[in-house]
């Protein structure tokens, strides 16, 4: 699942639920969930799509858009706006987990992975092409839920 979405699905959250102490484990939680569910993914190598500009263009936007949602929550203030924040990186924070393995793949070294890495491909069992239109209507259902809150 995109960071965005991720991103998105934790603001959500921490909006809907208002309380920390059950916003902040679900926010994390939905960031499994969310993985587990078909996504995008292309049937190229990890080594060829982490070394790809294209993949490194596609993080930079992927970070504007979290970016984005960090700062509509904070200018726009709605009840529970800095849990939404909260969540909204916790839910998107356990693939900052993967930096390493991304900067180590990028700069032609070897990554050997370690339990958590493991853990985490091993739930994303669908990332064709396909999965893009999950995606997508994930993003449209999240902004649909997202706008009453806006207002």
């Amino acid at each position: 699942m995109t960071a965005t979405n991720h991103a998105l699905t934790g603001a959500l959250i921490g909006l809907i639920i208002g309380q920390p102490l059950i916003a902040v484990p679900a926010a994390i939680g939905s960031h499994f969930v969310c993985d587990v569910l078909p996504h995008f993914g292309r049937n190229i190598s990890e080594k060829d799509l982490f070394r790809s500009d294209g993949f490194r263009n596609y993080l930079i936007v992927e970070a504007i858009l979290c970016g984005l949602i960090v700062g509509l929550m904070a200018a726009l203030r709605p009840e529970h706006w800095l849990l939404a924040i909260i969540c909204a990186f916790l839910a998107a924070a356990p693939d900052l987990l993967s930096l390493n393995r991304y900067l180590t793949i990028r700069n032609h070294h070897q990554w050997r992975g370690n339990i958590y890495t493991r853990f985490a491909k091993s739930i994303q069992w669908f990332e064709r092409p396909i999965g893009a239109v999950v995606e997508g209507a994930w993003f449209a259902g999240a902004i649909i839920l997202l706008v009453p809150f806006l207002r």
